[in-house]
């Protein structure tokens, strides 16, 4: 056994029976909505699976109807910890032509917690901002 293997935390240790399996995005999937009816954000989130990949639609708060920003591959999804197969998080990005958005979502006690940080290449002075917005499963 290698020096750094002796030296890691117990919770980043992994038997290797359970290494390469896919991650299981059940409770990720399926469609998210906003428990803000006001935001002035994101509305809702569809969340699907393909393939052992998982697929990101946003749609933010317009008027009269919520704007599509598209479907997105998440860059990474993140289990509950080392050992686990169950998707509890992920990343994904946005590029637009005024700028681009990173979202950081995971899954918390049955809530959806996501993270946006927007960023402005557009030249137009405005502020880059984050915003964190918790989202309820439609139908549950």
């Amino acid at each position: 056994m290698s020096q750094y293997i002796k030296k890691v935390k117990a919770e980043d240790r992994v038997e290797s029976s359970i290494l390469n399996r896919t991650s299981d995005l059940s409770r990720l999937v399926g469609t998210w909505v906003n428990t803000n009816h006001a935001t002035r954000g994101i509305a809702r989130v569809v969340l699907t699976a393909t393939n052992g990949k998982l697929f990101i639609s946003v749609f933010g708060a317009c008027d009269p109807a919520p704007c599509d920003w598209g479907k997105v591959e998440a860059d990474t999804i993140y289990s509950d910890n080392i050992s686990s197969q169950n998707a509890s998080a992920f990343t994904a990005r946005y590029q637009f032509d005024f700028g681009k958005t990173q979202l950081q979502a995971n899954w918390n006690q049955g809530l959806l917690v996501v993270g946006s940080f927007s960023t402005y290449t557009d030249g137009s002075g405005r502020s880059n901002y984050f915003s964190r917005e918790f989202f309820r499963q439609q139908g549950k």
